[in-house]
């Protein structure tokens, strides 16, 4: 995973590409945009990450994601009769743009 080096203060629901939001509880959020899915990981050891959660789920909307305060999700857990689920997260610390491409050297 290629991280651009220009840093992000926000993620916007309109916008494309791919993002990992770091949060200050440890959480990476990670956000593809363009395949609207989100996936959540944990640090369970120095440079390993476990999944939160079984599968990714579907990325309704983004009502909320700027460094400095917690975000607000919208996803569909594919519940019967649900429509979404709020997901808040913790305060975000950082957000990366992940380079779709291999950034050169």
């Amino acid at each position: 995973m290629q991280i651009d080096d220009e840093p992000q203060d926000r993620v916007l629901d309109e916008m494309d590409g791919v993002f990992v939001v770091t949060t200050e509880d440890g959480v990476a959020y990670r956000l593809d945009m363009n395949k609207r899915q989100v996936t959540r990981t944990v640090e369970v050891g120095t440079g390993v990450r476990a999944v939160l959660d079984p599968e990714s789920a579907a990325l309704v909307a983004v009502a909320t994601c700027r460094v400095g305060a917690p975000m607000v999700l919208l996803i569909d857990r594919d519940v019967p009769g649900v429509l979404f689920t709020r997901r808040t997260s913790a305060t975000v610390l950082v957000i990366d743009r992940v380079s779709p491409t291999p950034l050169p050297q």
